[in-house]
């Protein structure tokens, strides 16, 4: 049992971006839910670890999935959020998330 499980109380939807089809090219694709605990990240921290600078960064914390991979889409806020980097940790999985107001 993950002990973190207790804090996931969002649902989001993810996203893949449709690249190699020529009707839909550039569509966002849902491939399914998860529930997880979001997070923001302070800018002086996502600076010194991360090397990024938008004042629009979360982290997600989850249950391990093959849903959460780098380049997808979240929506949530009304905002949408590429997921740019992820870790595996023994109870579960994080990834960083930046807005992406421009796409989707």
């Amino acid at each position: 049992m993950n002990p973190f499980e207790r804090f996931y109380d969002t649902e989001i939807g993810i996203y893949e971006k449709k690249e190699n089809s020529y009707e839909k090219e550039g569509e966002l694709t849902f491939i399914g839910n998860i529930v997880c605990d979001i997070q923001p990240v302070k800018s002086d921290t996502q600076s010194r670890v991360y090397g990024l600078s938008s004042e629009r960064l979360y982290k997600l914390f989850c249950d391990k999935n093959d849903l959460i991979k780098i380049g997808r889409y979240v929506n949530f806020g009304g905002i949408w959020h590429m997921i740019v980097n992820t870790e595996i940790w023994n109870f579960g999985m994080t990834a960083l998330m930046r807005s992406n107001e421009n796409e989707g």
